[in-house]
């Protein structure tokens, strides 16, 4: 009995973490075929249009690239097909929200 009340209050935490942890991420970008679509979520529609040229010009057939919501904004993270020297690229055309929506904050004056 213990042990099955320890066992659902396990999975329950689980399940709890797994969501919060989804719903940090703003949105998904697949690149498939040297196009990139979104996957999840609303990315910028200039940044999307940035990943196709990217994507296009370092000859990349696959790969994800997700916005995920931290405390200093929506950074972005790359999957293992994207190599280290094209995450700059993708960050080069990135430009975070102005809505408030955690973005970028920058130092005025």
């Amino acid at each position: 009995m213990l042990l099955t009340l320890a066992v659902m209050l396990l999975i329950l935490l689980l399940g709890l973490v797994l969501l919060l942890w989804h719903a940090r991420t703003a949105f998904v970008i697949t690149l498939e075929k040297g196009r990139a679509r979104t996957l999840r979520g609303t990315s910028p529609p200039g940044f999307l249009r940035g990943c196709d040229e990217v994507a296009r010009m370092y000859r990349l057939t696959q790969g994800r690239i997700s916005g995920v919501r931290t405390a200093h904004g929506v950074q972005l993270r790359f999957s293992r097909e994207i190599p280290a020297h094209v995450h700059q690229p993708f960050r080069n055309v990135w430009t975070p929200p102005t809505d408030g929506g955690g973005g970028g904050h920058r130092a005025a004056g």
